[in-house]
C-alpha cells in the first residue's frame, strides 16, 4: 500500500511542478505576443504552493531534512534517544499546531477570491495543513521503520556493510 501512496506523491508532486513551469510559459508567452494570460502568475503560484508542501513530505520521508548531528553522534545511543526523540515530539506537535491552527483558517478564506484567476484563496491556505498532516505521517512512518535514532538519518547515508 505504501509504495502505491509514495508513487502517487511522487507523480503528483511532479505533475505540479510541470504544471507549474508550463502556467509560466503560457502567460509569459501570451504576454510577450500582446494576449496576456489572465490569473496566469496566481495560477502558477497556487500550483506551486501545493509543489513545496509535496516536495516537503517527500523530503522527510527520505530522511532530507536539514540535520546538523556533529555533536550527537558523539554521545552514548542513550543521549541520542533522549534528543532525537526530544526532537521528534517537537516536530511532530508544531505539525499537528500547523494542522489544529490551519484547517479553520483555511475554511474562514474560502469565500476571499484568489486575484484575477477566481480561484478561492481556501485552496492555497489549505496546503499548509493537509502538508503538516501528510509530514506526520511521514514522521510515524520513519519512526515505526527506522527506530528513534535513525527516523531522522537521510536514507542514502545509511551504509550497510557488505559481508
Amino acid at each position: 500500500m505504501w509504495y502505491w501512496y509514495d508513487r502517487l506523491e511522487a507523480g503528483l508532486a511532479i505533475a505540479l511542478l510541470g504544471g507549474t513551469s508550463l502556467t509560466m510559459l503560457a502567460s509569459s508567452t501570451a504576454r510577450a505576443i500582446g494576449q496576456p494570460f489572465a490569473g496566469g502568475a496566481e495560477f502558477a503560484q497556487f500550483l506551486f504552493i501545493w509543489t513545496a508542501v509535496l516536495g516537503a513530505d517527500i523530503t522527510l520521508r527520505h530522511g532530507g531534512q536539514v540535520r546538523i548531528d556533529a555533536l550527537l553522534v558523539r554521545l552514548p545511543l542513550a543521549w541520542q534517544r533522549l534528543i532525537t526523540g526530544s526532537c521528534l515530539s517537537l516536530m511532530l506537535v508544531f505539525l499537528a499546531m500547523l494542522a489544529w491552527y490551519g484547517f479553520p483558517l483555511a475554511f474562514s478564506n474560502w469565500q476571499r477570491p484568489m486575484g484575477v484567476a477566481g480561484l478561492s484563496y481556501g485552496y492555497i491556505t489549505l496546503a499548509l495543513p493537509v502538508g503538516a498532516l501528510l509530514m506526520i505521517l511521514s514522521l510515524v512512518r520513519r519512526i515505526a521503520t527506522k527506530g528513534v535514532v535513525l527516523s531522522l538519518v537521510p536514507d542514502d547515508d545509511i551504509v550497510k556493510e557488505a559481508q
